[in-house]
């Protein structure tokens, strides 16, 4: 099957206006208080997602398409037409060369959700490691920038509006992952993913200007009103259909078949029906014999879906699942874990039921038809690092980035754009779940650590392929940028700030163990970062006493916490925006706060081992960044800050950046 452009008509291609080309030096006007050039001498003193859909081929690496370059404009005026005039008309003067016009810039921004700086520097500098050769290409060839600073919180709803908007939380109102809904009753929260963002995108600044924007999956661009939509976008589909499922089943789950209904098997064909949980939707498995040998010895599989054909698989084999819908592709992968010859015990993972969405109806038809269904994230409950098959884990990000990689080329396949934000998530999915590498993390050994590692540097290598496959689709009048949003940090504990507070009367709980509407203050965490509100209707002095409650807490004779600041006082942070809780409290890295309030238990042990979300002052987790294209001179920069890169593509695209943006 080959990629084709959906069927709307480009729009013509517009020229360039006038300033254009990015020279990449660096920016100034930046954030006073966070220069990265302050912060690297602040530091000093600072502790420190392969596989297609059967009968689906993969679209190139490279995909065709039709010229940017309009075709040149025929001047020959016929001699006959003109003869008339010819009596009365000056000598002609010098004939001057007919210029042909100047494509309008283009410019792609990538964000690998996760990608830490120096982790991937170090993996650059070893020649067996990304052997793809995407990121090396792109620092030879272009600026280089082993570092891009996070704003704090380094969170990624954060850190991507900050690099769209190129401001820092204060402006942007994004000042964490999970913070507190004021439209609603208290103690209610929204997602920094989905709040109102009330600085100027780069999307919305690319509109302002005539340009055409494409959005694939990237934060903030969620198709939620005229201010979160681009012209085309694929969006986060959000929670599955149904989610994914380990099913085990015992000889009593097989069923018979009539023979006439069954294909060959040289045992009797038996059935077992998987449903999906809170839906009508189900598939049906036929156990077969296909082994002539005198006894009773299943050993394969037919997977018969609600649509599309019949499958025959093995133990150890995925499959993929679609149901009827009529709101788009849908479909689950699953895999055969186990078969017991006499169907004594059989494991069989149903994946979650997913669809892709977006915007408009056309394009989300165009992905379904030649790319498929949405397959999913990584299972982190069912194949995560306590699973003992964090292989398969691998396996479901490698097709998360096999999709994604064929979906993003699709898009740059379209005519129909001058922006292109595109996203992906496997280097932070692998990374949270497998980051073992301190031995103060639960379950530590060197061999353990070793095998971990190995995933997360597989997930590098999977981005660096999907960066290979974007980067080989460009032409050379492309600009592409390309960065992450954060790095990762070990984790060994969790704290629950709401217990905390319940313990000292501060807060107060409701029958379900959730913070209640009459508490007098609430804990919003997430990550390494959790904001205090106060109740409008709570008693006075609460947060005085919060607070010296939090400053005096110990665990083994050491506060865990590294900043506990009011709202009013959170310039230096870039945090002091009426969205911030009225005090801010960021862990030491090694601690990450859990929504959890267990009674008697304000500390607890992490089940995962990478985390994030910490104050920019960390090298570990600063994020990366790279840039290339027409007027970029190959340089190279130890440290810029995430707020700049608005700026800079704009720049290459040859518009204004965002209202808001440094520069």
């Amino acid at each position: 099957m080959t990629a084709t452009a959906p069927r709307a008509a480009a729009a013509a291609s517009s020229l360039p206006p006038p300033g254009g080309l990015n020279s990449l030096q660096p920016l100034r006007g930046g954030p006073r208080e966070l220069r990265p050039q302050e912060h690297d001498q602040g530091r000093e003193d600072e502790s420190r997602l392969r596989s297609s859909r059967p009968g689906d081929a993969t679209i190139p690496a490279a995909v065709s398409r039709a010229p940017r370059n309009p075709s040149r404009i025929a001047l020959a005026i016929s001699f006959f037409s003109l003869f008339p005039l010819l009596h009365c008309a000056p000598a002609p003067g010098p004939r001057r060369a007919v210029r042909e016009p100047r494509p309008s810039p283009r410019a792609v921004l990538v964000s690998f959700d996760g990608v830490a700086g120096e982790r991937l520097e170090t993996l650059l500098a070893d020649p067996a490691k990304l052997p793809t050769g995407a990121f090396r290409r792109l620092a030879a060839r272009g600026f280089h920038a082993v570092r891009s600073q996070p704003p704090t919180p380094s969170l990624t709803a954060v850190s991507h509006i900050t690099h769209v908007t190129g401001a820092l939380p204060e402006s942007t109102g994004i000042v964490s992952n999970t913070m507190l809904d004021f439209a609603k009753l208290f103690p209610a929260t929204i997602s920094g993913f989905d709040a109102p963002i009330r600085a100027e995108t780069l999307w919305q600044a690319a509109r302002r200007q005539g340009k055409r924007v494409g959005v694939m999956l990237y934060p903030g661009a969620d198709g939620k009103g005229p201010q979160r939509t681009a012209n085309w976008m694929m969006t986060w589909p959000g929670d599955p259909v149904a989610p994914g499922k380990l099913r085990s089943l015992d000889a009593a789950a097989w069923l018979p078949v009539e023979a006439s209904e069954g294909p060959p098997s040289f045992s009797p064909v038996r059935r077992a029906v998987l449903s999906f949980a809170k839906t009508s939707h189900s598939v049906r498995l036929l156990a077969l014999d296909r082994t002539d040998d005198g006894r009773v010895d299943y050993d394969r599989v037919l997977v018969v879906s609600e649509t599309g054909p019949r499958r025959e698989v093995r133990v150890g084999e995925w499959f993929p699942v679609e149901v009827a819908s009529g709101e788009g592709r849908t479909g689950a992968w699953c895999k055969v874990l186990a078969l017991a010859p006499d169907l004594s015990r059989a494991e069989i993972y149903v994946g979650p039921l997913s669809r892709s969405t977006g915007v408009p109806r056309e394009w989300v038809r165009a992905l379904d038809d030649q790319i498929g269904f949405w397959p999913g994230t990584p299972d982190h409950e069912a194949f995560g690092a306590e699973s003992g098959r964090s292989e398969i884990f691998l396996e479901q990000t490698d097709r998360l980035v096999d999709f994604l990689t064929r979906a993003d080329l699709l898009a740059l396949s379209r005519r129909d754009w001058d922006l292109l934000l595109v996203y992906q998530p496997e280097v932070d999915e692998v990374s949270h779940e497998f980051l073992l590498i301190d031995p103060r993390q639960p379950r530590f050994t060197p061999e353990r650590s070793a095998r971990f590692l190995r995933l997360v540097e597989e997930s590098y290598a999977l981005a660096d392929r999907s960066l290979d496959a974007v980067e080989k689709s460009l032409s050379p009048a492309d600009s592409l940028f390309v960065t992450s949003d954060h790095g990762m940090t070990a984790i060994w504990g969790e704290i629950s700030i709401n217990e905390i507070l319940r313990q000292a009367d501060l807060v107060k709980l409701d029958a379900e163990k959730n913070v209640a509407a009459t508490s007098p203050l609430a804990g919003v965490p997430a990550s390494g970062i959790a904001h205090v509100y106060v109740n409008p209707a709570g008693a006075p002095g609460a947060l005085d006493r919060a607070k010296r409650v939090l400053e005096d807490f110990r665990v083994h004779g050491e506060s865990p916490f590294d900043r506990i600041v009011r709202r009013d006082d959170a310039e230096e942070l870039g945090l002091r925006a009426p969205e911030s809780g009225d005090l801010i409290v960021l862990a030491k890295p090694g601690f990450l706060f859990t929504k959890k309030i267990e009674e008697g238990a304000p500390v607890g042990e992490r089940r995962d081992y990478g985390g994030h979300g910490y104050r920019n002052v960390y090298p570990e987790l600063d994020a990366t960044f790279f840039a290339a294209g027409p007027g970029i001179p190959p340089s190279r920069a130890e440290t810029i800050g995430s707020w700049e890169i608005a700026a800079r593509v704009a720049r290459a695209l040859g518009i204004e950046p965002p209202r808001n943006a440094a520069r």
